[in-house]
């Protein structure tokens, strides 16, 4: 089922062709450039790529206009990864391109300037919309036509929706590019016509192929509109397993009480991703219970099952969905779940297997953690983890728990009293706790916890005095803007804390500090140039637009990886191993089997794991904050996140380092957006046996 799922999305996502075929024609009286030359060409726009510059033009003239159709196709990639407005015209002009592989880069790059980081302006989506829509009319090339589909969801206009939805008439993959682009533009709450869940609702017919019926159930659950209701619970019955987990996800943001009794069958599938998004939303089912009797919770106490399988050493089938169940919540009436599903876990205390010991005290302090959330104080995650959970994660748990329990109008939180029981905690030796208090005093009015934060401006540690400028500014403590001033003209080349400081002075409204900010648009960094931008928009009133502004040559670029480089990641659930995207993204593959090469990630764990969707590690802090010291520049690429793909985690724009992802299901969303650099080719069952925590021992790079 993976390799034809794959397989599928492959098709789907117009990955297929363009960077690796021959060129087919050239323009009238063209020819292709001598092999030496054009390396030496495609290396020149590599280097322009690299330094996201154009080149005074001239990388848009190569792109429009260089006879060998292999580098006007090399030009479009680097435009799309540069990701500038102003190159818009070339984008378009390229979609007229006698080569149907120039014009599918064409489209692409179309589709990862709707992604912009950086908010496009209106008149920009218009006119790549009317392209789009003036092109997709007529392309006759299968390949490229779908790459305009594709495109058309990313830059999402209303124009483009109602073009897509007509789309799904055509059958085969015309249909299914059209739904899975539909699924994309809903996230952008564009709005939605009404016409379209009808149609979707078409593609759910088991007789179709997987990739259609797939389009069509990712596009209902992405748009969170009570609609689709009974297209999902139609498709929650489908014969493949990710469709179902799609399925039973939507229901929890459109479902109703009765909906429950489809989710709970669902806790009997064979597929762990699909419990876990029917855990998820009996999870949400039951925030909507108006009595006692709530057949959502009553179904979720079904999973003391998961607790067996985990005792038996599943930490896939048992794990993953009681930690989706920790990590999601209950209202109040569900406490009694909680705490049965924790009592359940003493079993695991005494099992000969260390690794089960060590999952279900996991499990334990997350449950804990998710019971403090409804108390409003920290007290079972004091004792939770059977022994085997050190104190800084145990407090981190029950602060983040707490900090996510301010958002809930109907939370039992005393502001005053939660200060005084976690305030000291600013000064605990371990950085995770401190930034996890700093971020719960954010949300705690009053000025106990201004003067705890206050202390923390200070922090040598840059993060934590970021976290701390975040928080003074949530509780409107102007007093300590000469502070983060100090901090925002330290920041300016540190991407990891630069936007937080940024929006800190924003929310403080401290136009002093609108000279330092202005400073930041020189920024070679464009999340530095957009954070500054954003914040001074609001200082001033008046939209602040952030320039391109060139990088230098990266002079710490490492060694090449070999062709086929791989790396073997040793965990303490067992070894998978990864198959590095070379040719796709040579930076990113190269960074990491470097550092794999140095020993960087020995002893780090997977600090990040949410069930069904990514395991996340590489970060030294453990905290989600760190990396290897400085930042690598995207290379995004038409490589589509399917189960088991390895993305380069990211803040904003070229802020790669040292985290990475791996996915567990497709996710269609992520394509075009972070960079995707490798795939996992052995061990896939090691990756879902991931719970938080689990530490790397070692990574290999081979050969």
């Amino acid at each position: 089922m993976r390799q034809s799922l794959l397989a599928s999305l492959l098709l789907l996502t117009g990955c297929v062709t363009w960077t690796s075929q021959s060129p087919k024609a050239a323009p009238a009286g063209g020819r292709t450039a001598a092999p030496t030359q054009q390396r030496s060409d495609i290396q020149a726009i590599a280097d322009l790529e690299d330094r996201r510059s154009l080149g005074d033009g001239r990388l848009m003239q190569t792109a429009i206009s260089e006879r060998d159709p292999m580098l006007r196709k090399r030009a479009f990639l680097a435009l799309a990864r540069i990701q500038d407005p102003n190159t818009a015209g070339a984008l378009t002009e390229g979609l007229s391109d006698p080569d149907p592989g120039v014009r599918g880069e064409a489209a692409f790059a179309i589709g990862i300037l709707g992604l912009s980081w950086a908010p496009l302006a209106d008149e920009v989506k218009t006119r790549l919309s009317s392209a789009l829509l003036e092109k997709e009319n007529t392309e006759t090339d299968a390949a490229v036509k779908l790459a305009l589909l594709e495109a058309m969801g990313r830059v999402a206009t209303l124009p483009l929706v109602e073009r897509l939805t007509d789309r799904l008439s055509v059958e085969g993959d015309v249909q299914a590019r059209a739904a899975l682009s539909l699924g994309v533009a809903a996230r952008s709450k564009v709005s939605l016509p009404s016409r379209l869940y009808t149609a979707l609702a078409l593609l759910l017919k088991k007789e179709n192929s997987l990739g259609t019926r797939f389009g069509g159930a990712y596009a209902l659950l992405q748009t969170k509109k009570e609609l689709a209701r009974p297209y999902l619970l139609i498709c929650a019955g489908d014969d493949a397993s990710e469709i179902r987990a799609l399925c039973a996800k939507g229901l929890g943001d459109v479902g109703t009480e009765v909906d429950a009794v489809t989710l709970k069958r669902l806790l009997d599938d064979p597929d762990y991703r699909v419990v876990v998004e029917a855990t998820r939303s009996l999870a949400k089912l039951a925030t909507k219970c108006k009595s006692a009797a709530c057949p959502a919770l009553g179904a979720l106490a079904d999973l003391s099952f998961r607790v067996e399988r985990l005792v038996r050493s599943d930490s896939a089938g048992g794990g993953q969905p009681l930690l989706a169940l920790a990590q999601q919540g209950l209202p109040a009436t569900g406490k009694s779940v909680l705490i049965s599903l924790r009592s359940q876990l003493l079993a695991a205390k005494s099992a000969p297997d260390q690794k089960i010991r060590k999952d279900a005290a996991n499990l334990d302090c997350r449950l804990a953690a998710a019971i403090d959330r409804l108390n409003g104080s920290l007290v079972e995650v004091m004792g939770c983890g059977h022994g085997l959970i050190d104190e800084p994660r145990r407090l981190q748990l029950g602060l983040q728990a707490l900090q996510e329990a301010t958002k809930d109008a109907k939370s039992p939180i005393d502001a005053a009293k939660l200060t005084a029981e976690v305030g000291s905690y600013v000064f605990h030796n371990d950085g995770r706790v401190k930034l996890a208090v700093i971020e719960l005093l954010g949300e705690l009015k009053g000025p106990a916890a201004q003067e705890k934060v206050r202390t923390q401006l200070l922090a040598t540690d840059q993060v934590l005095a970021a976290a701390a400028a975040s928080s003074a500014a949530k509780l409107g403590d102007k007093t300590q803007i000469p502070q983060i001033r100090q901090l925002a003209q330290k920041a300016m080349n540190e991407v990891d804390i630069a936007p937080t400081i940024a929006e800190a002075l924003a929310t403080l409204d401290a136009k002093d500090a609108i000279g330092d900010l202005e400073a930041w648009l020189k920024s070679p960094n464009a999340t530095i140039r957009q954070s500054a931008a954003e914040a001074l928009t609001k200082l001033k009133g008046s939209p602040v637009l952030a320039d391109r502004v060139e990088r230098q040559m990266d002079s710490t670029r490492p060694t090449a990886a070999p062709q086929n480089a791989r790396l073997v990641i040793t965990t303490e659930k067992g070894e998978f191993e990864i198959a590095l995207a070379v040719g796709e993204a040579p930076l990113s593959s190269a960074n990491l089997f470097a550092l794999a090469r140095k020993g960087f990630f020995r002893n780090l764990t997977f600090h990040r794991v949410v069930p069904d969707f990514v395991a996340q590690g590489g970060d030294p802090r453990g905290d989600g904050n760190g990396g290897p010291g400085y930042t690598i520049r995207c290379e995004i690429n038409h490589k589509p996140y399917a189960r088991g793909v390895v993305g380069m985690a990211l803040s904003g724009k070229d802020t790669g380092g040292s985290q990475f992802f791996v996915t567990a299901a497709p996710q269609p969303h992520l394509d075009g957006r972070y960079t995707a650099f490798g795939e996992v080719t052995k061990g896939q069952e090691v990756v879902d046996a991931l719970l938080e925590g689990d530490r790397i021992t070692e990574v290999r790079a081979l050969p």
